[in-house]
């Protein structure tokens, strides 16, 4: 029981370290809004994937971050850049 739990969690982990490094390769330093719209678009079911929910893609975004060294924005930042 609880190794079935290890087992789904470290698939769960190279599913999102694998979503990661092809969101780096594909979109460079926009990966992070990359991945952030796509746990928004997953939230509100604009799209639909039953094996990445908008938690993966919000752990795929943080990942990017990390891996990218992207720094968060403060709201003002954020509203000056835009969408």
């Amino acid at each position: 029981m609880i190794f079935d739990w290890l087992r789904r969690r470290r698939e769960a982990q190279a599913r999102i370290d694998a979503d990661a490094t092809a969101m780096i390769a594909e979109f460079g330093h926009s990966a992070y809004q990359v991945a952030r719209d796509r746990a928004l678009e997953q939230r509100l079911h604009k799209i639909i994937d039953a094996e990445r929910t908008y938690e993966h893609w919000d752990r795929v975004r943080f990942r990017v971050r990390k891996r990218t060294g992207r720094q968060c924005a403060d709201t003002v930042t954020k509203l000056l850049e835009g969408p």
